[in-house]
């Protein structure tokens, strides 16, 4: 039987499943329901950086000082209703007033201090202090309950952009673990979460803006693309993410570009994965033109660098990599006479879920791999597992591996995607280069066509002389929704479901 054979079967079981389990029904006026492709790992406001978090907590139970504009990228208020730079290393917000959090506590000032502190914890691993904030240490400091500075160790000049993703909670949230309960000051306070089957959440009296219209929200989560679909034709759900090109057919569905990229990291510290001319082989090795409109949307645009051409720092002179196996098997031949161990296996960690046919693309890939003579194993994982494999720490002993992920960049600047994923101490870098980390740290200080200059030549160095990715795809997903739904799906909506904002006709 065919992939596609394969596929086909696997979809028309999941749609007689969804039809079995769902009653055609019309949801009621103040509920919603959204199936969303997995659970999230955590509802911390400090762990937004991952968007199964995000798509929940960010605007919806958590508001962050500012937001960024889907239309530009440009900054704009939220909980601070100004800002500027008061010096190379001070910022001064001027916060909303009249603000309350979910548990009944003031938004101020010291909110804001607590937040930041905790956000760079080290003993909590925060992914926002992970990512967003990695090389770059905060210091609020109260001025007046309304007015806040915040100091930086070195010159940063987008913190603004940077406070996008630093969502503040309740000054009450423990601050000797993570949290399940979070209290915000978004449009919605958490109803319940309950492990392995949903999330509902409750509009809040007290919100400073404007008031949500659908009152009551349940966020559940599904696996199969075809499940997702019909859980919207049945009436189970409204709104649906993550449809898959083969299922994304009818009217109801809305396909938009989703700020991330779909690329296979490459571990390139483990034999024999070390090996420049194995990596490269294994990037000829892919056949992107056979994914395209296949496996992958028809408006999948193919990737030779991990940011779209939208974002600050985007390189438009780097070729995407040709499918030439012939070439592939001349570079592993190659290794081979030097005594490269080829042979050797080499694990594809694939995230179940993680994009539609998540797990067909890698089955594609395998088979492209072994043409080329890649001795490749398959392992799909569940999110928690993968995760084990995307962050560091990592058993030195472990087996080569390439590991499929997709990385979002709706933040507009190059900098929210190169520390933590490409300098030798970042949580999800394979790599340890120093003329990599130096680009990269004069980047992130430098500002305009300096800073422009300097991102572009670290994505060609991470792109030409690194290949420790294989890119694959600027991706398109597809919503479907209810046709009694008004909802628009813009570049955020992989990141954040914007509850306020749906309404039904």
């Amino acid at each position: 039987m065919t992939i596609r054979n394969m596929h086909a079967l696997r979809i028309g079981l999941a749609i007689s499943l969804a039809a079995g389990v769902a009653m055609p029904a019309y949801a009621a006026e103040d509920k919603l329901t959204v199936v969303v492709t997995d659970e999230p790992k955590s509802l911390d406001p400090c762990d937004t950086d991952l968007s199964g978090n995000s798509r929940i907590l960010h605007n919806n139970i958590t508001e962050a000082l500012v937001n960024l504009s889907p239309a530009d990228g440009s900054v704009v208020p939220s909980l601070a209703t100004s800002w500027r730079q008061v010096d190379d290393l001070t910022w001064e917000f001027k916060l909303r007033e009249g603000v309350t959090f979910h548990d009944g506590k003031l938004f101020d000032s010291n909110a804001v201090v607590a937040a930041v502190k905790r956000a760079q914890d080290p003993a909590l691993a925060c992914e926002v202090g992970l990512a967003t904030l990695k090389g770059v240490k905060l210091n609020a400091v109260v001025v007046d309950p309304t007015t806040v500075l915040i100091k930086t160790d070195v010159v940063e000049p987008i913190l603004p952009n940077k406070m996008s993703a630093v969502d503040i909670g309740s000054p009450a949230t423990p601050n000797d673990g993570k949290t399940r309960s979070p209290a915000g000051t978004g449009p919605y306070k958490l109803g319940a979460w309950t492990a392995g089957q949903s999330v509902t959440l409750a509009a809040y009296d007290g919100y400073w803006g404007d008031k949500p219209a659908i009152k009551n929200a349940t966020i559940i989560w599904r696996a199969e693309s075809a499940v997702r679909a019909a859980m919207v034709e049945t009436g189970e759900a409204q709104i649906a993410y993550e449809i898959a090109p083969q299922d994304g057919t009818s009217k109801q569905d809305q396909a938009f570009p989703n700020a991330e990229t779909s690329l296979l990291r490459i571990d390139a510290q483990v034999p024999p994965l070390d090996d420049k001319r194995v990596r490269e082989a294994l990037n000829l090795a892919i056949d992107r033109d056979g994914l395209v409109g296949t496996i992958f949307h028809e408006e999948a645009q193919k990737a030779m660098q991990v940011v779209p051409p939208s974002v600050f720092g985007f390189n438009p002179d780097i070729p995407v990599w040709t499918y030439d196996p012939e070439k592939a098997k001349s570079l592993l031949a190659a290794a081979k006479a030097d005594g490269v161990p080829v042979d050797k296996e080499i694990v594809i960690y694939g995230r179940i879920g993680i994009y539609p046919n998540s797990s067909e693309s890698l089955e594609a890939i395998q088979a492209m791999l072994a043409e080329a003579g890649f001795n490749a194993r398959l392992e799909m994982l569940e999110t928690s597992p993968w995760l084990k494999r995307l962050l560091k720490p990592w058993d030195k002993e472990r087996q080569a591996s390439i590991l499929q992920t997709q990385i979002d960049n709706a933040e507009g600047d190059a900098v929210f995607t190169l520390p933590n994923r490409f300098t030798t101490d970042g949580n999800q870098s394979t790599i340890a280069d120093a003329k990599l980390d130096k680009l990269i740290a004069d980047g992130s200080k430098a500002t305009g066509d300096e800073r422009k200059k300097l991102f572009q030549e670290a994505f060609r160095y991470i792109a030409v002389d690194a290949v420790n990715i294989a890119p694959l795809f600027h991706m398109v997903s597809i919503a479907r929704v209810a046709k009694d739904v008004n909802y628009t799906p813009d570049v955020q909506a992989g990141n954040e479901i914007k509850l306020k904002s749906i309404s039904y006709r």
